[in-house]
Parts: structure tokens; sequence; C-alpha cells
């Protein structure tokens, strides 16, 4: 899928001003075949105005740490089981996708495949296609273009059973966990 990305920012005068337009490449892993996520927009910190300027996506973890966020597309392809290919190196794939998605191998669940559990409130909406979503106590529902979840650090898994890819835009914010 392709991406744009408009920021919008200030110039030295305080007048509204394009600080970027540009296409945004997606990240892909080994791990998770056909999956494709575009990292967008990306703070681990309180964010300050005027933003003058645009920084380069942050080369620390996957998830936000509390305080921050992350703005991105995610994409999953039809059929996606999370079972790693027959023959695959799986420690060299699970090496690969940390460092591609540092700390994300840590959130998945070994016995369960694909579902994960972050410190994180997630805002979710569905931009195309239809899919699924589990909960960890098997729990399924639909999802499809147009529909929102409000994801409070519970543990879940994506599916896609059409053949349309599934895409979701997602607001990913660090939260802290009582226990």
């Amino acid at each position: 899928m392709k991406a744009r990305r408009i920021v919008m920012g200030h110039d030295s005068a305080g007048c509204s001003v394009v600080l970027e337009d540009d296409d945004v490449e997606p990240f892909t892993a080994s791990l998770l075949p056909g999956v494709e996520i575009h990292r967008l927009w990306e703070i681990d910190e309180q964010p300050s105005l005027p933003v003058t300027g645009v920084k380069p996506p942050s080369n620390g973890p996957f998830y936000p740490l509390p305080g921050g966020l992350r703005f991105g597309l995610l994409t999953i392809p039809s059929g996606l089981d999370y079972v790693p290919p027959e023959g695959a190196d799986v420690t060299a794939a699970m090496a690969e996708t940390e460092r591609t998605f540092p700390g994300m191998p840590a959130a998945f669940d070994p016995d369960r495949p694909g579902m994960h559990t972050t410190e994180t409130v997630d805002f979710i909406i569905v931009v195309s296609g239809k899919g699924r979503m589990r909960t960890d106590d098997g729990v399924e529902f639909t999802l499809s273009a147009g529909d929102c979840l409000v994801q409070n650090g519970t543990a879940h898994a994506w599916f896609n059973d059409s053949a349309e890819p599934f895409v979701l835009g997602f607001v990913l914010c660090g939260a802290t966990s009582a226990s």
C-alpha cells in the first residue's frame, strides 16, 4: 500500500507551512510475511509547539513508552496465520524482527499465534478491507472499513480471511500498567 505523509508546522513567522509531503515506505519482517507497517509519526516525549522540523522515525521501541505515541498504518495480508514458513530460520527471523521493530517480539505470546499484549492505549480505524480481531478468551469479531476500536492494553490478535488487504490506521499511546 502506498502511504503519503503530509506534516504541517510553522515557519519563522508563525504561519502554517507544509514541512514535509512525501511517500513513506513500509517496514516489513520475514516473520510476518506480507505484513506492512508504515511508521508515519513517532513521539517519545511530550510534544511542544510550534513544530518547525520533521524528525526521522524513532530508533527506539516499536511500542511507545508512557507518554509516547506511534501513528501509522498496518496492512494485514489475506491468510496471515503467524506460523513461520516451513524450513524458516526462526532464530534469524526473530532477530530481524527485533531489529526492524524493537520490542515487538516480546509482546507476542509464543503459545498463541498472533496474540500480543502491549502497555498502550490503541486507537484503531479500519481504513479498508475486512478482518477479525480475536481476544485472549477466544472471542472474535469482524471489523470492516469505517469501524473504530479502542484497545486498552488487552491481549488480541489480527486476522484477514478475505482476499483483499485488511488495512488499519492506528495511534498507540504509551501507558503505565498497575501490575
